[in-house]
């Protein structure tokens, strides 16, 4: 079997021996070891990282977040046309009456506001853009 030894380290049998450094002397050694008390900036921080379990936030923040199952809609054409889809379904069954025909056109009133202001946001913005 051949010798393989590097630097003292045979891999049959690990380490040889072992050469300590000489100690310098001057400025570039360690403080001497003291005692302190552990530090309070950070420390909660991290334990809280380590141990936080979701608590109720958490269940609310997960139960308020929207699931979209077309993530077409969250584009700006996507969404257009579906609160264009969205506003003329409400006219239409506004427009039918019923016990609801009150909400229905109250409803219709805000979207149709709403599309109003995007309008007037999307005029305003191309006016901005030609200078």
């Amino acid at each position: 079997m051949p010798d393989l030894r590097v630097n003292g380290l045979t891999f049959e049998r690990g380490i040889e021996d072992i050469a300590y450094a000489r100690k310098e002397t001057g400025s570039g050694h360690l403080p001497e070891r003291q005692n302190l008390p552990p530090s309070s900036e950070g420390v909660t921080a991290q334990l809280a990282q380590l141990l936080d379990k979701p608590g109720v936030g958490t269940f609310l923040q997960d139960a308020l977040r929207p699931e979209i199952a077309n993530r077409e809609l969250l584009t700006p054409v996507g969404f257009s046309r579906s609160l264009a889809d969205a506003l003329a379904s409400l006219t239409a069954a506004a427009e039918q009456g019923g016990a609801d025909s009150r909400a229905l056109n109250r409803a219709v009133r805000l979207l149709k506001e709403e599309t109003g202001l995007r309008e007037l946001v999307a005029m305003y913005r191309s006016a901005l853009y030609q200078g």
